[in-house]
């Protein structure tokens, strides 16, 4: 018996958000409830996305050089700007009816303790934690601010 619906999750090795959609789209012509946008490019690897926005932080010292300098620093983590963009090729193929019409778009954020396990020093992660987290969760506002909440769902 065929699964009458399944869940995608994580980054999908595939050249960008509308590659991964119309992948989906077509593998599974029914029972699609949520498609992401596979977090293609510079999301494509998880939580690496937050290293380049934590060597902005001039406070934040790396125990060994990283490999290039960055220069200043955007308190946005940069989701919600990547999402908004995917989003606009999810409706795009929806009224398309690559997507089919009931399909929410799906955006993942990775819990703010996982991004700085990865990247920050033990003795240095609470500092940063309570800072981080608003950071996320105000990139996810701003999402929301911008994308119809009957359309999306948030992972």
């Amino acid at each position: 018996m065929p699964p009458d619906h399944v869940h995608f999750n994580g980054s999908v090795n595939l050249a960008d958000a509308e590659s991964v959609m119309r992948e989906i789209a077509a593998r599974l012509p029914s029972g699609l409830r949520r498609i992401p946008d596979g977090e293609t490019g510079d999301r494509g690897n998880w939580t690496s996305f937050q290293l380049q926005k934590f060597r902005r932080l001039s406070w934040l010292v790396p125990a060994q050089p990283p490999d290039t300098a960055e220069v200043g620093y955007n308190p946005d983590i940069g989701y919600a700007q990547a999402y908004v963009g995917s989003y606009a090729i999810f409706a795009a193929l929806r009224d398309q009816g690559v997507i089919p019409a009931g399909v929410r778009f799906q955006v993942e954020y990775p819990t703010p303790l996982a991004s700085i396990s990865l990247y920050i020093v033990p003795e240095q992660r609470q500092a940063l934690l309570a800072s981080y987290t608003r950071a996320v969760f105000a990139d996810l506002a701003r999402l929301l601010s911008e994308i119809p909440h009957g359309e999306v769902a948030v992972q």
